[in-house]
């Protein structure tokens, strides 16, 4: 007794918030006393399964069709359980009995209401799983009875039909075979010639690359004649430019130079007159700058002179630097027309190499890719034979399963017969799970009916004590925690 009841407490547990909302719903007004004992019961009531004991249902098992004909889904389905209609009796409690040996009864009583309550819903529930069992297995029996009765029954139309089915398969398979390695051939062939075209593309494309690399040769070297040309006739032109400079300045010079020396002759002649115009009281003194006029006439005479002489000769000088820097102009344009002329055709030539390279360039890689084309479309001809080759093998396997599959039907008609025999047992016990389910429910609700008080009292003495407990230790908790 004690046992039972320390076993219910560590069952109950696991379970508290259930326990809870029992509780609440015990608690209810009294005019709701009913609703709510039944709701807390009906809640509770799996709390005592792992507690119910092995015979709360006796099994019953009653053979109903031959050994070799028992599906192996169904071997279990025949158990039965047998429940105890009536209440446990309360203890009478002996004449001064003690409170001990009194709540002792009250939880033995409680706890064995509530195991015979999840018995009676454990046997109901495994009932009706064994009922769905079956009828899944008499969907699966029904249906294959009926394919192999069809096949049976069209067995020659099915072997004539599916023979030239996979005939029919096979010849396309070998046709699609046959198509596919023609054109693989195709594509040899084409990817073969694409390779020729790229060598020759190649060779081509090297020899009109070389052209055009000493085209523009003769184009970078003809550039740089010119231009060497060019900047030689720029030196002249500028030599000539300071030729004429120079002249001009030094005709200049030289002019200034002889009348600088003639106005200088000319103011020593008046100075010298003056002094012999009016001669000096210091004898010595005028002998002395009569002879330094003397001198200086003399030498800005030769000066002069020299002047004079010089002015022509600078003049020839100059003039014959001026001519030779235009000679050396018109030297250096003689041949800039024969540069530029001989660039034009050179630079028109290296243009034409341009072009023709990038024409032959452009039109090989356009033959290519016409040709690449042509092999991808091929090769996509090749890939829908394969998978005309695949579905025609897919086909005749298929149709070669039917055939064997119907062959198997025809040659043992006993593995049919065996079926339809396994297919009225089931039937028939089927029936009898049916009504077995229905007791079983009927059963299951008398028990919650008849057990509904001494399972709500057992619960909510158990909810209680579970409360108090909580409580203590909430109180033992504060207490240490002050």
């Amino acid at each position: 007794m004690v046992d039972d009841f320390d076993t219910k407490i560590d069952d109950m547990k696991n379970e508290q918030d259930g326990v809870l909302e029992g509780t609440a719903d015990v608690d209810a007004p009294a005019s709701d006393s009913a609703a709510a004992t039944a709701n807390e019961v009906d809640a509770l009531e799996g709390t005592a399964v792992a507690d119910a004991p092995e015979d709360a249902g006796a099994a019953a098992d009653s053979p109903r069709i031959p050994e070799f004909l028992q599906h192996p889904a169904t071997g279990a389905a025949s158990r039965t359980s047998q429940m105890v209609d009536e209440e446990p009796v309360p203890t009478e409690e002996a004449p001064g009995a003690s409170p001990v040996e009194a709540v002792g009864s009250f939880f033995s009583e409680g706890a064995a209401a509530v195991r015979e309550m999840s018995a009676a819903r454990k046997a109901h529930a495994e009932a009706r799983e064994q009922l769905e069992q079956l009828d899944a297995t008499i969907a699966d029996e029904e249906t294959e009875l009926a394919h192999r009765r069809e096949v049976a029954a069209n067995y020659h139309a099915i072997i004539s039909s599916e023979t030239a089915r996979r005939d029919g398969a096979t010849k396309a398979e070998q046709a699609a075979e046959a198509e596919q390695a023609r054109i693989q051939g195709e594509i040899d062939a084409l990817k073969e010639r694409l390779q020729q075209m790229k060598d020759a593309d190649s060779q081509t494309e090297k020899r009109l690359k070389a052209a055009l690399d000493a085209a523009e040769a003769r184009e970078a070297s003809s550039r740089e004649n010119g231009a060497r040309l060019q900047r030689r006739l720029d030196d002249a032109k500028r030599n000539l430019e300071k030729a004429e400079e120079d002249q001009k300045n030094g005709v200049a010079a030289a002019q200034a130079a002889v009348e600088s020396a003639e106005s200088r002759l000319a103011m020593l002649h008046d100075e010298y007159a003056e002094v012999q115009r009016n001669p000096s009281a210091n004898s010595a003194a005028y002998s002395v700058r009569a002879d330094e006029l003397q001198t200086e006439i003399s030498d800005a005479a030769h000066e002069l002179q020299s002047a004079r002489d010089d002015l022509p000769r600078i003049t020839q000088e100059l003039e014959d630097a001026l001519a030779h820097a235009r000679k050396a102009v018109s030297e250096a344009e003689k041949p800039m027309d024969d540069a530029k002329q001989a660039f034009r055709e050179v630079s028109s030539a290296a243009d034409e190499a341009r072009n023709t390279y990038r024409e032959a360039k452009d039109d090989a890689t356009e033959r290519q890719r016409k040709l690449k084309e042509e092999i991808s479309g091929k090769e996509k001809e090749r890939r829908a034979q394969e998978q005309a080759a695949e579905d025609a093998r897919e086909e005749a396997s298929e149709a070669q399963a039917l055939i064997d599959e119907a062959n198997d039907i025809h040659a043992h008609p006993e593995v049919t017969e065996t079926i339809a025999a396994r297919l009225e047992a089931d039937r028939a016990e089927r029936e009898e799970q049916a009504v077995e389910v229905e007791q079983l429910a009927s059963t299951e609700k008398a028990v919650r009916e008849r057990t509904r008080g001494s399972r709500a009292r057992f619960i909510g003495a158990i909810v209680g004590i579970v409360v108090l407990v909580v409580a203590v230790i909430a109180l033992v908790v504060v207490f240490m925690n002050r």
